[in-house]
């Protein structure tokens, strides 16, 4: 684990509706993936079109017996014929079975269940451009793996496709996924001990609208051995109950967690219950997080923080947190941010889970190069949006910001001698301290500036701003 600093008949017995439904995807992306070639189609098979038939070589649902060869044979005869892979509904006991070049693996979705027959990854894909499964059940049965395994488990795949899939009590994740593109859609992971889906130097990745729940350590992690560019996109997906088994300082206990993976989106996802963070960004530029929606975590709801240039955080909701938006570290230069329209409820000093100091109580925090405007806070404990640490706090603007019932409306580092801020036309209002106030390692050392200058406040301009 990298510390912080250092920082995976289908429905013939059904319904003709459902049948109908399944014909026209198979022969979809068999539109797309078949040779141009007259003639070289899908050939023979009990299922005709539709595709080949996994009982014509002798699988069995509900056998107690390892069906691993013979789904093997299975997926070997179907990529030479290039023809999908049906599985009928029931319970097969499988592992480290292998997909091929091209292949196609179809269950029922929810009925269709492969079973681990030993520790260790159920399917696998390697060195590989093209894969895909949809309406599978993938079921690790909590069996105890070595680090990094999925029970999807991928390497050097150049698009893989999962589809309407779902993927129960990993013993470590429920996808691991090295060096690969393509997309993961419309899943559910329940039950993985350490990752909902983890990923290794993404080729681009789409994981979108899937569900993950009840989580080890972290539902969504993309990682990159060196900082780069990660192209992928994590959007419309429904993230809950994500727990800190393994501890640490902020690796784990995360909905999603990016570690120098740059150009990633994270888009209109909902979270509840991290034990952390929502969405942690840790030394990937051009990151945005836009129109998120999170409520409960433990530490802080949006960060950005160690060595990232450029994050945009915009339109999110964070409520019942200990912190609402951290954009920090520039020490180790952490800069260039915009955090705009989002909205802050609640943001309370406590203890996270696993910790052993105090920490929240901010909506907003920023240090350098950051424009913070538009925002609603309303209910920070300490500071509704705090200006700089110590002595990181440079070319620092807040404008046309709401804050309103905080102990201090918005607090400005006053420690580094050379200063440029702008807090102008935001609307404060029952701030227990001040509205605006100049402080050194958040003791506040100044009055309210929105009241009158103060000499020791020299390089910030307060102006414009309406308190109440």
């Amino acid at each position: 684990m990298l510390a912080r600093r250092g920082f995976l008949g289908l429905a013939l017995i059904g319904t003709a509706a459902a049948a109908g439904r399944a014909e026209a995807q198979i022969q979809r992306v068999v539109a797309q993936t078949a040779p141009a070639t007259p003639g070289s189609g899908p050939a023979g098979g009990a299922l005709g079109n539709l595709g080949l038939d996994a009982a014509q070589f002798g699988l069995r649902a509900g056998s107690a017996d390892d069906q691993s060869r013979r789904l093997q044979e299975a997926l070997v005869e179907a990529a030479k014929r290039q023809a999908p892979l049906l599985l009928q509904p029931g319970r097969y006991r499988i592992s480290e079975v292998v997909l091929p070049e091209g292949m196609w693996l179809i269950g029922v979705p929810g009925a269709t269940v492969l079973a681990a027959a030993k520790p260790g990854p159920l399917l696998l894909a390697r060195r590989i451009r093209r894969a895909a499964i949809s309406g599978l059940v993938l079921d690790g049965l909590s069996l105890a793996a070595p680090a990094r395994t999925g029970l999807l488990q991928t390497e050097d795949v150049a698009e893989l496709s999962v589809e309407d899939c779902e993927f129960r009590e990993a013993g470590v994740s429920g996808l691991s996924l090295l060096r690969t593109g393509g997309r993961v859609e419309r899943c559910k992971i329940t039950g993985a001990r350490d990752h909902g889906l983890f990923s290794l130097d993404s080729r681009g990745l789409m994981i979108d609208r899937n569900i993950v729940e009840d989580i080890g350590n972290n539902a969504i992690a993309l990682w990159r051995t060196q900082a780069g560019d990660d192209n992928s996109r994590i959007s419309g997906n429904r993230i809950a109950r994500v727990r800190i088994e393994a501890g640490g300082d902020g690796q784990n206990g995360n909905g999603v967690v990016l570690f120098r993976a740059s150009g990633v989106i994270v888009e209109g996802n909902a979270f509840r219950d991290c034990a952390l963070t929502f969405i942690r960004n840790n030394s990937g530029s051009a990151v945005q997080m836009l129109g998120n929606n999170g409520r409960r975590c433990g530490e802080v709801g949006y960060y950005s923080e160690f060595a990232f240039e450029g994050t945009v955080m915009a339109n999110n909701i964070a409520e019942d947190v200990a912190q609402g938006f951290s954009i920090t570290n520039l020490d180790h230069g952490g800069r260039l941010a915009i955090c705009a329209n989002n909205i802050v409820r609640r943001a309370r000093r406590g203890l996270a889970p696993k910790g052993v100091v105090l920490v929240g109580g901010t909506g907003i925090h920023v240090e350098a190069e950051a424009s913070v405007t538009g925002n609603v806070i309303e209910e920070a404990s300490d500071v509704g949006i705090a200006l700089g640490w110590s002595w990181a706090m440079r070319n620092l603007v807040a404008t046309g910001n709401m804050v309103r019932a905080c102990g201090i409306g918005i607090g400005v580092s006053l420690v580094p001698k050379e200063r440029n801020v702008v807090v102008a036309n935001n609307v404060i209002s029952n701030s227990r301290i001040g509205a605006v106030v100049g402080t050194e390692y958040g003791k506040t050392i100044t009055g309210d500036l929105t009241q009158g200058a103060d000499r020791r406040a020299a390089g910030i301009r307060v102006e414009g701003n309406a308190v109440a």
